[in-house]
This record gives structure tokens, C-alpha cells and sequence, in this order.
């Protein structure tokens, strides 16, 4: 019986930092669980970056679309990054493909043998998701403050007075939505996985069906 394919990933935050104990711990839990490591995948960068400007995550889902791995082996969430919203976004998009990440710290996978989420990962997004839904807050609060502050002071915001962005201009700013919607995922499916506004991604789609 063949072993099952999977891929290691490991990230520290500066270049002064080293990842190399993340990668020895790993390869002895694939070689506990009998697991074939096809793939190792490292990073240094902040975890509060977005998936797009991270090269080590763009490898590790181009492998995934390829079917490179089964699953990928991580010491701790926060190595996939410490961005709430991204970090969903980007288990979401494993979990799209059918590939279950192991944390070291939880001994537990996200996904169980009939590919369902499992309790405890049902547990962990839903955290994330409040805490996420906490930043959003926040940060919506921050703008708008800094915008009724701004129209005080007779500074004007947003896009310039009296112009207009054409489709393809506003297309550009969002090819993967773009892409994902003509793949036929749901309006609701880009919103998850792209961390994209509904409005956004419903005004994409009519534009993209025009």
C-alpha cells in the first residue's frame, strides 16, 4: 500500500529566526504516521501578510492544485499565518481541494477519514471566525472615525469627484474572484475563500455574466 503524500510547511517571522526545528519535528511525525514527505515548503515572513504576498503559501497551494500532497503538516496554526481572515481563507481553500492540515500542537487533523471537518477544527474556525469578525470591527470603526474626521477638516475621500472606473479596471483588482466565479463557485464560496465583500463579489459576477 502506497504511503500517503504530504507536504511540510514551516514559517518564522524574521531573517534572523530559524525554521529548521519546525522541519525536524515534522518529519518525525510522517515517519510516525508512516506519511511520504514529497514536499517541504518554508517562509520567512510576517504572519500578518496577506496569503497573495506570500511566496511560501502561493507554493504551497499551487502543489496543492496540482495534487502534489494529501495533507500538510504544520507545528501550530499560527505558521500558517496570524492573520485570522487569511489563515480561514486559506484552510478553506485546502479544504476545497480536499487536503487536511495536521497541527503538531493539537495532535489532530481538520479533516477526519470521510474528508468532514472535524469537531475540533469546527471549534478552532469558529474562534478564528469571531475573532476575524472582531478585527473587521475594528477597523471599520478606525475608518470611519478617520473619514468623519477628514470631512471636518473639508478633506474629501474616496475615489477622485467625477470619475468613474471602467469593468475591466475593476475586474483587474480581482482575478481570482474572477477566476473562482467562472470555476462555479457560489457567490458565498469567493466571499470565504477570497475574503471578498458579498457586494463585491455579486457586482463581479454581473459583470462577468453581462
Amino acid at each position: 500500500m502506497s504511503k500517503i503524500p504530504v507536504s511540510i510547511f514551516g514559517r518564522v517571522s524574521l531573517d534572523s529566526m530559524d525554521f529548521q526545528r519546525q522541519i525536524n519535528d515534522l518529519q518525525k511525525v510522517a515517519e510516525k504516521f508512516d506519511y511520504e514527505v514529497v514536499s517541504i515548503i518554508t517562509e520567512k515572513i510576517s504572519g500578518a501578510k496577506n496569503n497573495d504576498d506570500r511566496i511560501g503559501i502561493q507554493q504551497l497551494l499551487s502543489e496543492a492544485k496540482q495534487g502534489k500532497f494529501k495533507k500538510v503538516l504544520c507545528t501550530e496554526i499560527s505558521r500558517l499565518g496570524r492573520n485570522n481572515i487569511q489563515t480561514l481563507s486559506l484552510i478553506e481553500q485546502l479544504h476545497q481541494m480536499g487536503i487536511s492540515i495536521y497541527f503538531q500542537d493539537l495532535n489532530s487533523e481538520t479533516l477526519n477519514e470521510k474528508g468532514e471537518v472535524s469537531f475540533q477544527t469546527e471549534i478552532l474556525t469558529n474562534l478564528l471566525s469571531l475573532f476575524s469578525k472582531n478585527e473587521r470591527s475594528t477597523l471599520i470603526s478606525r475608518i470611519k472615525s478617520g473619514m468623519l474626521q477628514a470631512k471636518k477638516n473639508n478633506i474629501h475621500c474616496g475615489r477622485p469627484k467625477n470619475s468613474k472606473e471602467d469593468n475591466s479596471a475593476f475586474l483587474s483588482k480581482y482575478p481570482k474572484v474572477v477566476d473562482g466565479l467562472k470555476r462555479g463557485f457560489s457567490v458565498r464560496e469567493c466571499v470565504k475563500l477570497y475574503d471578498t465583500s458579498l457586494g463585491t463579489v455579486a457586482k463581479i459576477r454581473k459583470m462577468i455574466e453581462l
